[in-house]
């Protein structure tokens, strides 16, 4: 199909006047030729799910079958099909027998009218299932079948979903002449490797293409902010919302126009407290978590959605229900459970390609378990337990703790947030320059801008210009005003140009070193209520089961 008669579906059907960008165009065109499997990996924004619902309503006279883990994200595609008059049926657990019966009885009448039947995992292993797919394809009715949302999987590939995507795999080997085409938001190369192996997709480009796009989202900024002497408290928060997103609502009109934002929190407890507290300190907020009846949920989502809510405070799970272009800020309350998962949920942040700012709070004391020694206390446990299912689940809690100790990295250590992302998704080592706090200390952002801080140096020395810095540590010390943010601003620039300008200067690095010890000392006062001696549980699984 050529560029023009593609684009005349493209108008039709989602009214847009040109694709979002070349390789999404590429993946729909690579699509329509039917003769591949098709694995798309692109970031929040860029139009992955358009790359198999178009070629799926110019095939109209077949069916397609879509495969996502939530239901949640299943109606948010659901409601957008049915908004363009394209018939669409839903079957997962919610679904009663009788509604059930009914849509796969249409499903395989001759006067078939469903365009999309999606499915949640869990439907694969089952008998009616398995025989509508075998009369489908017996009566060439079937298009494609997709399996999307795969970005989820980080938590499915060692938990309870595993087993639905093994029986995926199995309708994969039967069913081989069907083009598979599986969807992912930007993927770790654990989830990308587990899909293939689970999917019998061969690492070959003559039978499976891949379409990625980088991870890097030049819109979005990045800092993480400890706590300081006076603690990381609500009114710190609220200066913050009121500085990115409050003024910035102030000129606009209608409430639907307004910008707004989600804080993400590890607890439906720690949601619901802490919009007590920003109501008293005059925010527009509510919480939106599994644990609230349907209908409040509803009601809650609608109203952010229309603009009478600023902000809303949520739980991983709910939190990524929602589909906002217009979200300028993303906080989180507390330590992120993984770097994926962080990356996934702070991507809901202009989706629009306008700036937005996406921001960690977190004390030491949230990060102080995921240590070196209780890394090798977790790692020896494996090894000590005598059953299959002991060692599951203490392979299980191995892989959790890595994953928040990765986090951990990302937030005390002194790479750029955009480059720490690139390198744990696999894609080229770049540097933002400046969106976000690591770039901005050292190229623009404290004492004087890169080019002042060199001159500086050449005119002291490296190791009198350390000194220098150091004794500025020392006198916001003796005074009472040294935070954690001035202390790590301070051992990010002395770290930065130790680095670049002399790494083999014991004494230098000596300096820092001791300079990151004093700062370590400094007190610390909690953000969640977190116990030092053990992780974090989270309430993602609750919600994620009340959502099925």
């Amino acid at each position: 199909m050529d560029d023009e008669s593609l684009l005349k579906y493209l108008r039709h059907y989602f009214h847009h006047s040109d694709f979002k960008n070349e390789t999404q165009k590429d993946a729909i065109l690579t699509i329509l030729k039917r003769n591949t499997d098709v694995i798309v990996s692109f970031p929040s924004g860029y139009g992955r799910t358009m790359c198999y619902q178009l070629p799926s309503l110019i095939y109209l006279k077949r069916m397609t079958i879509v495969i996502i883990p939530l239901v949640a994200r299943i109606m948010d595609q659901v409601n957008s099909l049915k908004s363009m008059e394209i018939h669409t049926e839903v079957i997962t657990t919610l679904t009663t027998t009788s509604e059930k019966m009914r849509i796969y009885g249409d499903l395989q009448s001759e006067l078939r009218k469903c365009h999309f039947l999606y499915v949640t995992t869990d439907q694969a292993p089952t008998s009616a299932f398995k025989q509508l797919l075998s009369h489908l394809v017996q009566t060439n009715n079937l298009s494609y079948i997709v399996v999307d949302e795969t970005h989820c999987e980080n938590q499915w590939i060692y938990g309870q979903k595993n087993n639905d995507y093994h029986s995926l795999g199995m309708l994969r080997k039967k069913y081989k002449e069907i083009p598979w085409i599986v969807v992912t938001a930007t993927a770790g190369v654990d989830v990308v490797d587990f899909l293939r192996s689970v999917l019998y997709i061969k690492d070959d480009p003559k039978t499976c293409v891949r379409f990625s796009i980088p991870c890097y989202r030049p819109n979005l900024f990045y800092d993480v902010v400890q706590d300081n002497t006076n603690g990381v408290s609500v009114p710190h928060l609220k200066k913050f919302i009121d500085e990115y997103l409050t003024e910035e609502n102030l000129s606009l009109g209608s409430d639907s126009e307004r910008s707004s934002g989600l804080i993400f929190c590890k607890t439906r407890e720690v949601t619901e407290h802490l919009v007590k507290d920003l109501k008293q300190n005059g925010i527009s907020i509510a919480a939106y978590h599994a644990g609230l009846e349907e209908a409040d949920r509803s009601s809650v989502k609608d109203l952010f959605m229309k603009g009478h809510y600023q902000l809303l405070a949520v739980t991983s799970i709910s939190g990524m229900e929602i589909k906002k272009a217009n979200i300028r800020l993303v906080v989180h309350w507390g330590l992120p459970s993984s770097v994926s998962a962080y990356y996934y949920e702070s991507g809901q942040a202009g989706k629009d390609g306008n700036p937005a700012r996406c921001r960690i709070y977190l004390t030491k004391r949230a990060t102080s378990y995921y240590n070196p020694k209780n890394e090798s206390m977790l790692a020896a446990a494996i090894n000590s337990v005598d059953s299959i299912e002991q060692i599951q689940n203490s392979a299980k809690s191995f892989l959790v703790f890595l994953h928040s100790r990765y986090m951990k990295d990302f937030c005390e250590g002194l790479k750029c947030r955009h480059r720490f992302f690139s390198e744990y998704f696999g894609d080229e080592r770049m540097e933002c320059i400046d969106k976000c706090d690591i770039c901005s200390i050292v190229s623009h952002g404290f004492y004087g801008g890169r080019s002042a801080i060199r001159l500086e140096m050449l005119q002291m020395g490296m190791n009198t210009y350390i000194k220098n810095i150091c004794s500025k540590y020392h006198e916001l010390q003796k005074n009472n005003m040294l935070t954690t943010t001035d202390a790590l601003n301070i051992m990010k620039v002395c770290d930065e140009f130790v680095k670049a300008n002399n790494s083999n200067n014991s004494e230098a690095t000596l300096t820092t070193f001791n300079a990151y010890e004093k700062m370590m000392k400094v007190s610390n006062v909690d953000v969640e209520s977190l116990s030092s001696s053990s992780p974090v549980k989270n309430n993602d699984k609750k919600d994620e089961d009340q959502l099925h």
